[in-house]
């Protein structure tokens, strides 16, 4: 295919899912559930096929093609031969600008539609009014046409209560790719969070080996020769035993260099800008409406800032309109803002303003400040650690779910990103929305007791209530009373409180016999 024609066809696709935004939250019934559910699937085909063909064209490197004439040969060149070689090289570089630019908004579209997908998935619950046969998560997939496999075409959507997913964030995905006129739309305050949220997401696990480069020295033929090696690593691969197994036993290692991989909690840059962009989009939404109730609490006397705002504002509107010189424009601002202050006894004839009012305005921009860059990055935390909680290993390594690229275990450099989690603006979210939401003195011991425990069970075939585990280790190690942790991942206490009881026993001897072997071992 036509370099042109591939990229305009990449364009009309990605400018067509522009056109037909969806909205999520109008979704009620099975029927309009299922449409949207295939309709993003079977984008997603699309997108991969575009990705896939560009990327073996050469769009993920294109400035390799670039001509470059070397200082020597350019000083030989005639001057209208140096013009030329450089229009033709301008050229190639905006040919090479276009393919790059168009794989990315490719790449960023699959990525927001992996994440709407899997929203999708944590959501619905959809159950067949015959066989009662549930389906759920990736199983939705299979729902084909609205009919269940036993024949039945009576499918009813229910909300899945247990399952994590945020569908405020959704509309603010870049779906047809344009993330970077999502980033440019994002306030100073905004671009803070975005960066926060980057930050955590990005925290990479500690170096693994992932190939080990050798050389070699054979006995062939009666000579020694030296080869290069390049070897893939697996956890428990002894490369020395494989190279006298390819080589003989008289391979001799000579050198060798491990090359480790540091993969991030979310290993998908598109991944981590798309919901970074997301939530600090959707957390913008959140804190405009409950900015004012917030300032009702905090600030001594309301009626005071709201008269600087005014002044201010009509002070702006003065200066604007006498000069266009920023100068005398700020000169001027300053001129009548003080003017209005003192009409309203706000401030002295020294030019000093009033003490409580610049106390209010301080205290204004500091919880503005953390609201807007702190309540972002604490949506996402809380999401993927109820994420973490509620599923298990198996389901996160072979289910993108609602954090595509999400990593199935974390080490402990990749938990520190849950250390910070701030407790007055969590505090601030529990009292002015309805999120089930908590503070916890040390979240990523939460994280880390989930993961002990599935390596604990790991082969055990120990049959568990994923978010009743999850609830049970809130109250465990998060030190919240059961019935609060229940309320989060809307269980029954009492299945809690059965899940904690073999969290309590698992390692323990279950019988006297066993008991007596372990003392005697001991012993």
């Amino acid at each position: 295919m036509n370099e042109s024609v591939l990229i305009a066809r990449a364009e009309k696709f990605l400018d067509k899912i522009k056109r037909q935004r969806i909205q999520v939250e109008e979704l009620r019934d099975f029927e309009s559930f299922i449409t949207v559910y295939h309709y993003l699937k079977e984008n997603l085909d699309e997108l991969y096929e575009l990705r896939d063909t560009m990327e073996i064209k050469g769009y993920k490197a294109p400035y390799r093609s670039l001509i470059r004439s070397s200082r020597s040969s350019i000083t030989e060149l005639k001057a209208e031969e140096i013009h030329d070689v450089s229009r033709q090289t301008q050229y190639f570089r905006m040919k090479a600008a276009a393919k790059k630019n168009i794989l990315d908004r490719v790449k960023s579209s699959i990525a927001s539609h992996k994440i709407v997908i899997g929203h999708l998935e944590e959501l619905a619950t959809i159950t067949c009014s015959a066989c009662k046969k549930k389906f759920k998560r990736h199983e939705i997939e299979f729902v084909e046409s609205g009919t269940c496999s036993c024949g039945a075409k009576d499918l009813i959507l229910e909300k899945n209560d247990q399952g994590v997913y945020r569908l405020g964030t959704l509309k603010y995905l870049p779906l047809s790719g344009e993330y970077m006129v999502r980033m440019s739309d994002l306030s100073p305050m905004g671009r803070e969070a975005f960066r926060s949220i980057v930050r955590v997401l990005k925290h990479e696990k500690r170096g693994i080996v992932k190939t080990v480069s050798l050389v070699v020295k054979v006995l062939e033929d009666g000579r020694w020769i030296r080869k290069r090696v390049n070897m893939d690593m697996d956890d428990e691969m002894n490369y020395e035993r494989e190279i006298r197994k390819k080589y003989g036993r008289n391979a001799r290692i000579e050198f060798l260099q491990f090359h480790r991989k540091k993969p991030a909690i979310i290993n998908d840059k598109q991944v981590q800008t798309a919901l970074s962009i997301a939530y600090v989009k959707f957390a913008k939404e959140i804190v405009d409406e409950i900015m004012d109730n917030v300032m009702d609490k905090f600030l001594k006397n309301r009626n005071n800032v709201e008269i600087y705002d005014n002044a201010l504002k009509a002070a702006s509107d003065v200066a604007g309109s006498i000069t266009s010189d920023i100068e005398d424009e700020e000169d001027i601002k300053n001129e009548k803002l003080n003017e209005i202050l003192k009409e309203n006894n706000l401030m002295d004839d020294n030019d000093i303003i009033n003490r409580q009012l610049e106390r209010d305005l301080q205290t204004r921009n500091k919880i503005k400040r953390k609201l807007f860059v702190e309540v972002p990055r604490v949506f996402i935390l809380w999401d993927i650690v109820r994420y973490y909680l509620t599923t298990s290993y198996d389901r996160r390594n072979k289910y993108s779910g609602p954090f595509p690229n999400l990593r199935p275990n974390l080490d402990t450099n990749q938990l520190k990103a849950f250390v910070d989690f701030d407790k007055q603006v969590v505090g601030i979210l529990k009292e002015y929305t309805d999120e089930k939401i908590e503070y916890m003195e040390d979240m990523k011991e939460v994280i880390a007791k989930k993961f002990e425990i599935e390596n604990k069970i790991k082969g055990l075939h120990v049959k568990s209530n994923p978010p009743a585990v999850g609830a049970a280790i809130l109250n465990i190690t998060g030190k919240l009373s059961i019935e609060v942790a229940s309320d989060i991942f809307s269980v029954d206490p009492e299945n809690v409180k059965a899940e904690k009881e073999k969290i309590e026993t698992f390692g323990k001897p279950t019988s006297k016999r066993a008991q007596k072997f372990l003392e005697m071992i001991k012993k």
